[in-house]
């Protein structure tokens, strides 16, 4: 027995229905959806601290959320791990012809044309090429990705351009999530704060620029974020030290790309690694 089927065993005995434990008998994969996300993102954490004995650890915990959704649905007799292992491991070969096939693939660039060649024809029966974009992403990472399959189609200027002066909502009447809103008007949010659409928007199309320049601009902001907390932490530690406000930058201007660090040189289109759904 590999550590992986001890694994399944522990999982299948929590959620026995005498002798398991109550908590996880009552779980679903809707309670548990919110553990995945954190887990992951302790994972990218560890990623990030370049720790091996956490990412050891978090791989673990990530593991065990998959084995426990496939256990659940296994008790109620739609899957089981094998099951989740044959799926991917079959997209894995389709996707890779040019490793288990006859398909030719020579450089990085070929690759990513077999890949997106193999999975257009995977999901050939979606009504969009955006339908596989999940809408509980980050907003920004969501419009990364969005960004990419936009590129693929040659639409990225016309459609951010639609969003920046709000013809969109006239063109299609997008429900935003926010009463249908023109891109200039603004919501009242609890807590005293509002949903801007208009500055949504504006932040969107800087998004794009720093997209198309080839920076990455979620790994930007997570390492311009890991700063802050590096500053916050300091001032914690050391609260006689003050920053020079003379250096903080005014939060009002409008930032510059062309002043954002080059965190992302080589930037890949629709890299495999991120387009396995």
């Amino acid at each position: 027995m590999t550590s992986v089927d001890e694994l399944v065993a522990v999982v299948d005995r929590l959620l026995d229905p005498e002798h398991g434990c109550v908590w996880n008998r009552e779980q679903t994969h809707a309670s548990l959806a919110r553990y995945a996300v954190e887990e992951t993102y302790e994972l990218v954490d560890a990623i990030d601290g370049d720790d091996t004995d956490e990412l050891r650890e978090e791989l673990g915990d990530v593991l065990y959320q998959v084995v426990l959704h496939a256990g659940i649905a296994a008790h109620q007799g739609r899957f089981d791990l094998d099951d989740v292992a044959d799926g991917v491991r079959e997209k894995m070969q389709r996707r890779h012809p040019h490793v288990f096939g006859d398909e030719e693939a020579h450089t990085v660039e070929d690759v990513v044309r077999v890949w997106r060649a193999a999975k257009a024809a995977e999901k050939a029966g979606r009504s969009s090429v955006y339908a596989g974009v999940p809408r509980a992403m980050p907003p920004l990472e969501r419009a990364v990705k969005l960004f990419e399959r936009l590129e693929e189609r040659g639409d990225l200027h016309a459609a951010v351009a639609s969003v920046a002066d709000g013809s969109v909502v006239e063109q299609v009447g997008v429900d935003v999530g926010t009463a249908g809103l023109a891109v200039d008007e603004a919501v009242q949010q609890p807590f005293g704060s509002r949903v801007d659409v208009a500055w949504g928007a504006g932040m969107l199309a800087e998004v794009a620029v720093v997209h198309e320049q080839g920076i990455d601009p979620v790994a930007s902001l997570r390492a311009a974020v890991t700063l802050l907390e590096a500053a916050a932490r300091q001032a914690e530690l050391d609260p006689a030290a003050e920053l020079d406000p003379a250096a903080a930058p005014d939060p009002a201007a409008a930032p510059d790309p062309a002043a954002a660090p080059d965190l992302a040189a080589e930037r890949l289109h629709g890299d495999e690694e991120r387009a396995s759904s």
